[in-house]
């Protein structure tokens, strides 16, 4: 094993490992030792089939290099699969027997026969066989590892960041906004506006629970610096080791919020005012504003015509400040709008 140390990040630690091991040594790792973590598909339509998986095995009875495999190492010494999952799943589950080999150029000889029937020679290649992997390790910065990881998945579908965070940050954060999303009252203060294609309905639910956490005083080292992905990223960090009732309480705050504002601003409310030709979409920073001011309960119990009138009043301040047009995740635009919510809460409640 050989470690380096690089230079590329300024001011950064990065700690990459280069070790090979086999096939059948991985699987043991992460059969007996769970000590590699290989999660659920974060791409719904990244899915090999048996032709690409049978692929795969042929290449390897063949001697064919694989590409190199990229691990993330936490404290706990976990590694987790964030390039080459699909190869390693592929591996994995033909010597457990989930499939037979098809559609083989080659080896057709091989053709329909599961890891089981293959002549011993060709089971020990298969499970002797070498891979290369590149472990990044702590204490690799969160930011940096997402950068890694961006640049090793750009050879196959580009994955945005919500994707890779979903990606990256597997556990209890990841569980919970599945969970949130599919909430109806998030539905109906939405109208159903917030499309799930490439996790956007995750990433705007993950941005108010960021911001509601850090203005609530939840998180505690962490804070916002104007780069939104780092802090999201530790967010999603903070809210894994997180116990079962910190998490229900999210849930509820996250329930709350929608239902109250349902109620006092309707479907639309996270939206600024429609033009003569169309409705606005929702505006994330909107949304996670008004999210926060109506978190609170003692909000649902007022009056439902004047908090309307006093939100629409913010919204149209908002809209001719000029903070939901550029720069929106600057630390001074957020700071500002979060000044003004929390104003208009005291204003509310007083």
């Amino acid at each position: 094993m050989t470690e380096e140390q690089t230079d590329i990040y300024p001011n950064a630690t990065v700690k990459i490992s280069k070790e090979q091991f086999s096939i059948y040594d991985l699987k043991r790792q992460y059969d007996k030792r769970q000590k590699i973590i290989i999660e659920p598909n974060f791409q719904r339509n990244d899915v090999w089939n048996t032709k690409q998986k049978s692929e795969l095995i042929e290449s390897v009875l063949m001697g064919i290099p694989i590409p190199i495999l990229y691990f993330f190492e936490d404290q706990d010494g976990k590694r987790q699969v964030v390039d080459g999952r699909q190869r390693l799943s592929t591996f994995f589950s033909f010597i457990d027997g989930d499939f037979k080999l098809n559609n083989l150029k080659i080896l057709e000889e091989q053709n329909a026969k599961y890891f089981q029937d293959l002549e011993p020679l060709l089971q020990g290649m298969m499970e002797d066989y070498q891979l290369l992997v590149y472990v990044i390790q702590p204490p690799t910065p969160e930011k940096v590892k997402f950068d890694i990881f961006d640049r090793v998945n750009r050879g196959g579908t580009q994955l945005n960041h919500q994707e890779m965070r979903n990606a990256l940050y597997q556990g209890k954060a990841t569980k919970l906004l599945d969970n949130l999303v599919e909430f109806d009252c998030f539905k109906q203060a939405t109208g159903n506006g917030i499309n799930n294609k490439r996790m956007k309905d995750k990433y705007i639910v993950l941005r108010f629970l960021s911001f509601y956490m850090l203005y609530e005083n939840w998180l505690d080292n962490i804070e916002y610096k104007s780069d939104i992905d780092d802090f999201l990223a530790k967010t999603m960090k903070f809210i894994n080791k997180l116990n079962d009732d910190r998490i229900e309480k999210i849930e509820h705050v996250f329930e709350t919020a929608m239902f109250n504002s349902y109620k006092f601003i309707g479907e639309n409310g996270f939206r600024f005012a429609k033009t003569a030709k169309s409705t606005k979409p929702i505006t994330m920073a909107l949304f996670e504003i008004m999210a926060y001011l109506f978190s609170y309960k003692d909000i649902g119990n007022l009056d439902k015509d004047l908090v309307k009138k006093e939100v629409e009043h913010l919204k149209s301040e908002f809209e001719q400040s000029g903070t939901f047009l550029s720069r929106i995740d600057s630390s001074t635009n957020v700071a500002y709008r979060f000044k003004k919510i929390k104003e208009l809460r005291e204003k509310l409640l007083s």
